[in-house]
């Protein structure tokens, strides 16, 4: 546990002086999000924090040994999704160009061995994996519309499968999920509201495809039969995938297109109702430590008996 706490500290202190560093990096360069109809914000803010994010994430785990091939396979992944994003955040990719990379990444993921095992049907599960991964990518993206929100919500994810890994006993899979927690703690520091940077595309990507990946990779989707191989990582990310479904749900009833940003959120209706925003968040934070509690006890006493909470 100690070696789990130095690395999450390591990834922490990284995280929070890289953030600083790209701060000065992204107002210097211009690299700025203007404030926007359809955006949150009501100044310019400076845009880099994904760099920091990643690179607190992939360094500690590189230097403390577990590199795993799924560990570094995933690691490459999450770059390369990184790298898409922020050619986003500097290029305005079209929406097609994104997809389209997030389908060969995942592909790539699915190739090396990475599948959600939930029926007896290859190919079914090879599609299931694919949604899952794509799906939680932009889940991440979708989320990151108000400030501290999706680093937030992974960092609390990430503990849920910390803990989940150390019952298990997959010290490889507990030091990557430290270490991402660590990465997402030192970044929120800066970007809790009100923010003095924002991850971009190059963060929420990142942290979509790493989280979807890392409950690939951990032993405990599949210790307790088929139900927890979907029900566990659901819960854990409950958050982005309810607000994902919410917001697709609603733009597709009122004719909108799917890839244009907008104040139609979960978090933004709540503000629009009169919450306040570092109310909004930390609503957020509560339901995603509460489906985690829920988790957890359906890891540990079984879906069944828990199935009350899950409703609720």
């Amino acid at each position: 546990m100690s070696t789990l706490a130095i690395w999450g500290l390591v990834a922490l202190g990284l995280s929070f002086g890289l953030t600083l560093v790209c701060e000065r990096v992204a107002r210097r360069v211009g690299l700025v999000a203007a404030p926007r109809e359809d955006r949150w914000h009501g100044a310019p803010v400076p845009l880099l924090g994904g760099v920091a994010i990643v690179c607190a994430t992939l360094v500690p785990l590189a230097l403390s040994g577990a590199g795993t091939r799924d560990l570094l396979v995933l690691s490459l992944a999450a770059l390369s999704m990184a790298a898409v994003g922020l050619a986003d955040d500097i290029y305005s990719l079209k929406p097609q160009i994104k997809l389209a990379a997030q389908i060969i990444v995942a592909a790539a993921l699915l190739y090396s061995g990475f599948l959600l095992q939930v029926s007896r049907v290859p190919l079914l599960d090879v599609f299931i994996t694919l949604v899952w991964i794509v799906g939680i990518t932009n889940a991440f993206n979708l989320l990151d519309n108000m400030d501290g929100l999706a680093a937030g919500v992974a960092a609390i994810a990430a503990g849920f499968s910390l803990l989940l890994s150390f019952w298990d006993f997959d010290s490889k899979g507990a030091l990557a999920s430290a270490v991402f927690l660590g990465a997402c703690l030192g970044f929120l520091v800066r970007n809790f509201p009100p923010a003095r940077i924002f991850m971009g595309d190059a963060g929420s990507y990142f942290l979509g495809l790493f989280l979807a990946g890392l409950s690939l990779v951990a032993k405990f989707p599949y210790s307790r039969g088929i139900t927890a191989v979907m029900a566990l990582p659901v819960l854990i990310l409950l958050v982005p995938i309810f607000d994902t479904a919410f917001v697709t749900i609603t733009r597709l009833l009122s004719g909108r297109p799917l890839a244009v940003g907008g104040r139609d959120h979960t978090s933004h209706r709540l503000v629009a109702v009169g919450v306040s925003e570092r109310g909004v968040v930390l609503f957020f934070y509560g339901v995603a430590a509460s489906s985690g509690v829920v988790a957890l006890l359906s890891y540990q006493i079984g879906l069944s008996y828990s199935v009350v909470l899950l409703g609720l």
